[in-house]
């Protein structure tokens, strides 16, 4: 199984951690984000990563090299100029298969492999994995028809499912990202929907945690703490 891991961003959101150190290698656990994320993907039956590298690249590739310390074999695709969360997916070079695709600041217990063999399992050009995300409201919503209230739901509880930045893509999904611009994940869903593609989505319960912030950063490094099995 190939996988595609996103590494590339500046991880702005996240100073001053990252000031001088890429967001991926960020320490959970005894551990960096990116090394539980490849030592989960290699236990699912990863043996190839691509990293998709660029600000403070040589840091992760004087990390992990090939990968063989790691068990997996390790090749980079590095872009000069920031690309977006999809557009350096034109630089995977020997890409040929369906692939899995996530973003380095992702931390999940997902099952990859079967991620993995859903969508190979059916027609999808790409597969969302999606997880459920309760939103409070701290107000009273009204239900209206026709001009009239016809009830009333006093501080209710919205279910979404949102995007969990974790994908299976066929290699095909290139066709649609255009070379001359950023594009991002959401775009290219948006492009695919669009022009009819068929684009499934895998929704799971498995732990997740989006660390885009300070704040999710301390949780998980709480988490781990909490449960050292999780950074392990």
């Amino acid at each position: 199984m190939h996988a595609i891991v996103m590494v590339g961003g500046k991880g702005t959101r996240l100073l001053p951690h990252t000031r001088n150190t890429p967001k991926a290698l960020l320490g959970v656990g005894g551990r960096s984000i990116l090394e539980i994320l490849v030592d989960r993907l290699r236990q699912a039956g990863t043996d190839r990563i691509t990293m998709c590298v660029s600000h403070l690249a040589d840091a992760i590739r004087q990390r992990f090299g090939d990968g063989c310390q790691f068990g997996v074999a390790l090749d980079y695709a590095f872009d000069r100029e920031p690309m977006g969360t999809a557009g350096p997916l034109l630089l995977v070079e020997d890409w040929h298969e369906a692939a899995v695709i996530v973003n380095g600041d992702v931390l999940s217990t997902i099952d990859f492999a079967q991620l993995h063999r859903a969508h190979c399992a059916g027609r999808d050009v790409l597969t969302v994995a999606t997880h459920t995300h309760r939103v409070p409201i701290e107000l009273g919503v009204l239900d209206i028809a026709d001009g009239q209230v016809v009830g009333v739901r006093e501080k209710p509880e919205l279910t979404l499912d949102v995007a969990a930045g974790i994908y299976v893509a066929d290699p095909a999904v290139r066709e649609h990202i255009p070379a001359d611009r950023t594009t991002d994940m959401p775009a290219l869903i948006t492009t695919l929907t669009r022009l009819g593609a068929s684009v499934g989505a895998y929704r799971f319960s498995d732990e997740w945690h989006d660390i885009g912030t300070p704040q999710k950063y301390a949780l998980v490094q709480q988490r781990a703490l909490e449960d050292p099995v999780f950074g392990a």
